[in-house]
């Protein structure tokens, strides 16, 4: 029996089912990696650094336990915008056994960004990212590269540029473009910030939200949202107006790992098996859950690399529910 994906899009040439077997041991491991009473964040364990950028700083988390189970590192870099808090999960779910960076971008509210000529390009990002790499002096021979949704997207077009470079990079629902409504990315240079973040901030949230069904997923998108300094929002989305990058990764040849569970209004499903086809050497992997388990199903498969030898590549567990991609 094969159950299918949370979507009503017919996805072709690539099924997304899992097996009735497969889809309990999905459960079971999510099941398994909640864990009550955690203190998101403790200090104890956490480091706040901020590194110097191009144009300023940005900051970054360094979460070590005192006994690891590690046998690579994880540099972990969130989505567009999203606070800490947003990925309270991940650190559950990693909590008192992974250590792992946890590298905010210069869009983020935390940054430290000379506001006059900032330069707030998909290009300086992936830099910025490389130069946190080293400015902390990671193991460029023992790490994993991970980000969902927009980091995904920093990290693609960082190595069509470039301008970014890792052994391992995983990826969580890439986006091949900017979901932002077209019309107000093209007029937001002529509208000033101010007016953006008084006046037309409520109604962009509103109209943004409308039609998220699930409702972790909007609280959590609204919060990060209702939190944006919008001139850096404003910069960071109009540069990257007529990004697209269906059609542009041939040259990527590295190995890309693509993963995927779930489907939501901003997060459309059947994208990410078209664009791992595009890559020459992407792999896919599907994992179906409901879409409140987004956050937690991609921090137990962080979980699980980071726990995999470099060289092994593939954690065990995760290996059945990788998707054959046929290429022309």
């Amino acid at each position: 029996m094969a159950i299918k994906a949370q979507t009503t899009e017919d996805i072709k040439p690539i099924e997304l089912t899992v097996t009735f077997e497969q889809q309990k041991k999905i459960d079971t491991i999510i099941e398994a990696s909640k864990i009550d009473n955690v203190t998101h964040w403790d200090p104890q364990v956490t480091k706040e650094i901020y590194v110097p950028i191009d144009g300023g700083k940005i900051r970054v988390l360094h979460i070590k336990p005192k006994n690891p189970a590690n046998k690579r590192i994880i540099v972990f870099i969130p989505g567009w915008g999203v606070t800490s808090k947003g990925f309270d999960v991940l650190y559950e779910v990693l909590h008192n056994e992974i250590e792992f960076y946890y590298i905010e971008t210069r869009e983020k509210g935390s940054s430290q960004i000379r506001r006059r000529k900032a330069n707030m390009t998909i290009q300086q990002k992936a830099k910025d990212i490389m130069k946190a790499i080293d400015y902390l002096k990671i193991d460029k021979d023992n790490y994993t590269l991970i980000g969902p949704c927009w980091s995904a997207t920093i990290f693609l077009q960082g190595l069509l540029d470039n301008n970014l470079e890792a052994k391992s990079i995983l990826i969580f629902d890439p986006m091949h473009k900017l979901w932002f409504n077209k019309f107000l990315l093209n007029v937001s240079p002529f509208i000033p910030a101010f007016i953006v973040t008084i006046i037309l901030k409520p109604i962009i949230i509103f109209f943004a939200f409308l039609g998220m069904k699930e409702k972790a997923q909007k609280e959590r998108s609204k919060s990060f949202a209702k939190n944006a300094v919008m001139w850096k929002w404003k910069k960071a989305a109009y540069a990257v107006k007529d990004l697209e990058l269906f059609g542009t990764l041939s040259p990527i040849k590295q190995e890309i790992l693509v993963f995927n569970g779930t489907t939501d209004k901003v997060h459309k499903q059947t994208d990410y098996p078209k664009l791992s086809k595009k890559l020459p050497k992407g792999r896919f992997f599907f994992l179906n859950t409901i879409e409140s388990n987004r956050e937690r199903i991609m921090s137990v498969v962080i979980k699980e690399f980071a726990k995999t030898e470099m060289n092994e590549k593939i954690p065990p567990v995760l290996r059945e529910f990788e998707k054959e991609l046929e290429r022309k």
